[in-house]
């Protein structure tokens, strides 16, 4: 929180949306969504205390500022602008574009950014200011760093995290490196493989022992995929973690990721009690995988690997994609293409690199 710190911290976030509407009638169009969600809208309430919701218009691209009625443009897709710079006048209500402290605000800038890296990597411009999100933010970040090694009296406020939503209302902060502690309920795995795939007991102690130790999410794995394995039914996957992932909810809440590369699996290990879905194919294995990670709303691993197991170690030339890096963030990005077009937002995905995984030694 700013300005006034003694309240909850908040969830923030930036979108991107297409509009006909004119800046003031979107203005009014957000009005209704925070009064419908329970916002006070009365003028009696605490400046910047606390509210259930608060929705501002940061930036306007594509306004026809040359019409007296103040048509917008059909669509953003009509018109190659950079957002406006706009001061607009009702007889009881000023709004002002770009949003007048956005560029103090970490939460805008580092979700704005976001935006800024994504679709078709375009920088997006403050109007006034004439600099990117990106520059923006590092130079927001370098005052308060400056700000926080002095003894002026300034306030300080806190850094925005990113966050990744969990289900029943949890979450993973990433305030700090969080660490995944790998159980497999395999008996051919090539980190521990055999030693608590008989025993359920046995893999509940470990996994606590994990959490115990530092692990920030239990990783549980039914389907060994080192080099050369075999592919595992899905009916003996289901066999091995089902037992394991319900188990671990009888005595600990710590978020559980379920690694493997099969829709029904996933499902299944997500009604279990498992958090988040880690598919090593990215969602090429299963063609069912993103569209049922999308509908249970829950966050996606996708990683980078090229074939299937027994296959991947044969595919590690690189050259036709300019060098390894080159290859795996094309090939990469585009599995996370396919995600969000599946429905499953950027900010539920999280991009593993896959090392070991269609590499050489050097490609590591």
């Amino acid at each position: 929180p700013m300005y006034v710190t003694d309240q909850p911290n908040f969830l923030n976030g930036a979108v991107q949306v297409e509009t006909s509407l004119p800046p003031f009638e979107l203005l009014s169009a957000i009005k209704q969504v925070e009064n419908d969600l329970g916002r006070d809208l009365s003028g009696n309430s605490q400046r910047y205390g606390p509210r259930p919701v608060d929705l501002d218009i940061l930036l306007y691209d594509g306004y026809d500022v040359t019409t007296s009625e103040g048509t917008a443009a059909e669509t953003i897709g009509e018109n190659d602008l950079q957002p406006n710079a706009l001061v607009m006048h009702q007889p009881s209500e000023k709004l002002i574009i770009p949003h007048p402290r956005m560029q103090e605000r970490e939460f805008v800038l580092a979700p704005m950014m976001d935006l800024e890296m994504g679709g078709d990597g375009n920088e997006i411009t403050h109007p006034v200011l004439n600099k990117s999100m990106k520059e923006l933010l590092m130079m927001l970040i370098k005052n308060n760093t400056k700000n926080s090694n002095s003894d002026d009296g300034e306030e300080e406020y806190p850094p925005a995290h990113r966050v990744l939503p969990l289900p029943r209302g949890r979450m993973l902060v990433f305030n700090e490196t969080i660490i995944q502690g790998i159980l497999n309920v395999t008996p051919d795995s090539f980190s521990d493989g055999g030693k608590f795939s008989k025993s359920v007991e046995d893999a509940l102690a470990q996994a606590l022992q994990m959490e115990k130790d530092g692990a920030g999410i239990i990783d549980i794995g039914g389907e060994s995929t080192r080099p050369g394995a075999e592919a595992v039914g899905i009916e003996e996957e289901l066999r091995r973690v089902l037992p394991i992932i319900e188990r671990i909810r009888e005595e600990s809440d710590v978020p559980i990721s379920i690694d493997t590369r099969n829709a029904r699996v996933a499902q299944a290990a997500i009604e279990a009690g498992a958090d988040i879905v880690n598919d090593v194919s990215g969602g090429t294995h299963d063609p069912e995988m993103l569209a049922s990670v999308a509908s249970m709303g829950v966050p996606m691993i996708l990683m980078h690997m090229r074939g299937n197991p027994k296959t991947m170690q044969a595919l590690t030339n690189y050259t036709k994609n300019d060098g390894v890096l080159s290859g795996v963030v094309t090939e990469l990005m585009a599995r996370s293409k396919a995600a969000e077009a599946a429905g499953i937002p950027r900010w539920l995905q999280v991009l593993d690199p896959g090392i070991g995984f269609a590499k050489d030694v050097d490609g590591n």
